[in-house]
């Protein structure tokens, strides 16, 4: 039902969490000029294409959290449900940034290197604002509903 302004919300979410899979999350350079980048297949270094570090579980959160959202856009009949998936998936996109925080905190820690972050790590941030304002629109529709009901 795209007139609601939720799915809209919620579309907009997983559109931004849909760009976390193109593009990088930070480079990273260390005291002898060797360049890593951090995206959705890894830490690598980039002369040698090498993986540095595999970050399977950020990889399933980030191609989680997008579903859930676009699961959650078709359940407008089921408003309770949608507002569950919406907690859930915020949770789950909080869950996202502090995984990737760790991880740039750890490679920075590990190689002494100097971080150059993207504009894309605060994309999972943006959708979770999304997230946020959907829930809000679809609990107002839920206690309206309920109101309405009382009344008959």
């Amino acid at each position: 039902m795209i007139q609601r302004i939720q799915t809209l919300f919620l579309i907009l979410a997983f559109m931004f969490l849909s760009l976390v899979f193109f593009f990088p999350y930070a480079t990273f350079i260390d005291p002898q000029a060797v360049s890593y980048t951090f995206d959705i297949s890894g830490i690598y270094s980039q002369e040698e294409t090498n993986l540095v570090i595999n970050i399977l579980p950020l990889q399933i959160l980030i191609a989680v959290v997008p579903a859930i959202s676009l699961v959650s856009i078709f359940l407008y009949k089921n408003r309770i449900l949608q507002m569950r998936l919406c907690v859930f998936n915020m949770l789950l996109m909080a869950g996202m940034l502090i995984l990737m925080a760790y991880y740039i905190f750890y490679i920075k820690g590990e190689l002494s290197a100097q971080v150059y972050y993207k504009v894309t790590l605060l994309f999972p941030l943006i959708s979770m604002i999304f997230t946020w304002l959907a829930f809000r629109s679809i609990r107002k529709d839920e206690l309206l509903i309920r109101s309405v009901e009382r009344i008959r």
